[in-house]
């Protein structure tokens, strides 16, 4: 499967995140499934060594636009189809570092806005079906987002029943849903928001009728569930603000190790 091999070349960390987060993302913040999984080596040649034919290099600071991937060449540097970030400059939210107009400064800023709504974003229609995976366990872990926890809970007899999230609105949001004993045709949200608020086929009063808690919880903290839990991330671990906030590296860690440390739960991302 294809792999991103960036060669770093200079100390911005930042802007290696960012090349890191945008190798998955576009300038318009919607997802890419080209590259599988990024590799971060110091030179050409150490990068060299270890391509495979589907691989692509690139150094840190190159954003590989729609046009690169419809004419994919084995060398970023080879295509006219890259947009090149300074090596000096960090991308941060202080100050608007690249011209008005400017692609970079579009690109940046598009990253940087969705990242701060983020923080407080909703989802109204986070409507995610259950996938092939059976929920199975004693405890089930699911995010306050959209309905999938809902589902999952109805799905299989669990012991107990956690709905987490570390935005804390999309909790409140959640825990007010599950207040009701029948779903409202309408809700008021404040803004930021995603979607349009629906009201889903399920067995709501069975829902409102079962034990549920609601805990803001931080994946990255690395918690420990309990033995025999069903735990439904999403794609917490492929999350455009939080590949940005830590970097690529530090997301796949986290991910094997909150496994690892839970090795007798079931975590799934579908």
């Amino acid at each position: 499967m294809p792999t991103a091999i960036i060669v770093n070349n200079c100390e911005n960390d930042s802007l290696l995140r960012f090349t890191q987060t945008k190798l998955f993302f576009d300038a318009n913040n919607k997802g890419r499934t080209y590259f599988t999984e990024c590799i971060v080596v110091n030179s050409y040649s150490q990068a060299n060594d270890i391509i495979n034919d589907t691989d692509v290099i690139l150094e840190v600071g190159d954003f590989l636009t729609s046009g690169f991937f419809n004419n994919i060449t084995r060398y970023a540097k080879d295509s006219d189809k890259v947009i090149k970030f300074d090596k000096d400059i960090p991308i941060d939210f202080k100050s608007r570092r690249y011209p008005i107009g400017s692609k970079q400064l579009y690109i940046i800023e598009n990253l940087l806005k969705t990242c701060i709504r983020s923080k407080k974003l909703v989802y109204l229609d986070n409507n995610e079906p259950v996938g092939n995976i059976l929920p199975q366990g004693r405890h089930l872990y699911g995010l306050a987002s959209g309905y999938k926890t809902v589902r999952y809970a109805l799905a299989h007899n669990f012991e107990t029943v956690t709905v987490y999230d570390y935005c804390e609105r999309q909790l409140e949001f959640a825990q007010w849903l599950h207040s009701q004993k029948r779903l409202p045709n309408t809700v008021n949200v404040r803004p930021p928001t995603s979607g349009e608020y629906t009201v889903p086929d399920l067995d709501w009063e069975r829902w409102y009728s079962m034990d549920v808690s609601f805990t803001k919880l931080n994946l990255f903290d690395m918690p420990t569930f309990p033995k025999e839990s069903f735990i439904w991330t999403s794609n917490v671990f492929k999350y455009e603000p939080t590949m940005f906030e830590y970097g690529y590296e530090h997301l796949v860690k986290c991910k094997n190790k909150l496994q690892e440390q839970n090795k007798y739960s079931i975590i799934t991302q579908i």
